[in-house]
């Protein structure tokens, strides 16, 4: 092996391993921006516009490299349609909020983590003249991945919300967490 291969190994080696130690643990918030999907299934709709763009904002704190719990709030858009089979138009809309237990496996600055909690889904929306609301505590599950910079983190991550009342949710999203300095190290 020449020694340039073994100096960027080193300096490669180097880099992962303290991004490793600085999987950042504490507290930390953040926000993402999503593509929501409504299983309209329950619904006997034509023309159905069941995707759309929501938002998360999310609170957590990182115990350990491996275990997190995560509190968020999640606007998840609307499904609508022009005109419904009883008459009038259709809508529905939906929000969140969720407690997650996170179980994270670091490697180097990347870290995969699978998420499952409780979530209190509020729904409301209309067919026609006929309105309806719903509260509904449902279970929630979820994957991802994040790239740790420091105390910022990039992460990707895909939820599914078992709820009746508008149909399965199914969330896939990009954001960005800060985790604050828990003082000298």
């Amino acid at each position: 092996m020449n020694r340039t291969a073994v100096i960027s190994t080193t300096l490669l080696l180097g880099f992962l391993a303290s991004a490793a130690a600085g999987a950042a643990e504490g507290f930390y918030i953040g926000g993402a921006a999503q593509q929501s999907h409504f299983d309209s299934s329950e619904f006997d709709v034509e023309d159905i516009d069941n995707d759309d763009y929501g938002w998360k904002a999310i609170a957590g704190f990182r115990f350990t490299p491996n275990f997190a719990l995560e509190g968020t709030y999640t606007d998840f858009g609307k499904e609508n349609a022009p005109s419904a089979a009883v008459g009038g138009p259709f809508e529905a809309d939906a929000e969140a909020f969720s407690v997650y237990g996170l179980a994270l496996f670091p490697l180097g600055p990347v870290d995969l983590f699978a998420k499952a909690g409780a979530s209190r889904i509020d729904s409301k929306g209309n067919v026609g003249a006929v309105f309806f609301k719903d509260h509904d505590t449902v279970f929630a599950y979820g994957a991802g991945i994040q790239f740790g910079m420091g105390n910022l983190a990039l992460r990707a991550d895909y939820e599914k919300y078992d709820t009746d009342v508008v149909g399965d949710l199914d969330a896939v999203m990009v954001g960005l967490t800060y985790t604050f300095p828990s003082g000298p190290r």
